[in-house]
Formats: C-alpha cells, sequence, structure tokens
C-alpha cells in the first residue's frame, strides 16, 4: 500500500484539537489510518501555538506539542535555510496575493517533498497551486 502524505497546516491543527471546528471528525481519523503519514513544519507548530495563544486556548500548546512528538505518522520537518530561500522566491513571484511567509514556507517544502495535499482550510493552498483537504461544504 502506498503512503499517502499529507501536509498538516496551521487550520488542521486546530481542528485536530477543537471539538467544535467542523473538521475535528475528518482531522482525529487520519492519524488511524495506515497508509497516511502528516507532515508538519517547525512554522507551522509556530504559527499554532500563536494562534493558541490569539485565541485564549494558550494551555492547549502542550497538546498539539506532546500530539505531533508522541506520533507515529506526523514527521517535522525543519525549514531551512534552503527552504527558507525558496519560500522567499514563492513570495516574490505571488507579490499579488496575500500570502504570509509562513505560506510560502509551506508551499516551498510541498513542492520539494512533492505533495499535493494539504489538512488545511487555507485558500491559498489552492491559488498556489496545491489540494486543501478541510474545504468548507458549499
Amino acid at each position: 500500500m502506498a503512503e499517502r502524505r499529507i501536509f498538516l497546516d496551521t487550520s488542521g491543527i486546530f481542528a485536530w484539537i477543537n471539538a467544535r471546528d467542523p473538521h475535528h471528525e475528518l482531522m482525529l481519523s487520519l492519524p488511524h489510518r495506515a497508509d497516511v503519514r502528516l507532515i508538519v513544519t517547525d512554522y507551522i507548530i509556530d504559527e499554532a501555538c500563536t494562534l493558541f495563544v490569539a485565541r485564549n486556548i494558550a494551555h492547549r500548546r502542550q497538546d498539539i506539542l506532546q500530539l505531533i512528538r508522541n506520533s507515529r505518522i506526523v514527521r517535522l520537518e525543519w525549514i531551512g535555510q534552503e527552504t527558507f530561500w525558496q519560500a522567499w522566491e514563492w513570495l516574490m513571484k505571488f507579490q499579488d496575493q496575500d500570502f504570509s511567509f509562513t505560506d510560502c514556507t509551506s508551499f516551498a517544502l510541498m513542492k520539494r517533498l512533492d505533495l499535493t495535499e494539504a489538512a488545511t482550510n487555507d485558500t491559498h493552498f489552492t491559488t498556489a497551486g496545491f489540494h486543501p483537504l478541510l474545504t468548507n461544504p458549499a
């Protein structure tokens, strides 16, 4: 069975820990699938921890950090210098978009690892040519 590699974005992390999120059940099911590997970056973890503080749930930061650290299906990728500069190229290429630099690090890493799917509801991923899995029903 081929491994399905999915990029784990901040909104995917938030859905994973927030029972009221409409994508919570989907995110809970992913770690139980033998064919799935979630790829997350240090930048996304930083962004998620910042989001938790902004949403007044700072105490949940430890939950996600432990979940990622103890998971057998989540692989942590460090951005590093090469991906950092590739992200800069994404930012320059899409100056007409309001991509964050963290978005661009995600795109650069996804391109380098040949990932097409992301556990996210961020439409910027679609604009950049990727497939977000947490789309809102029409």
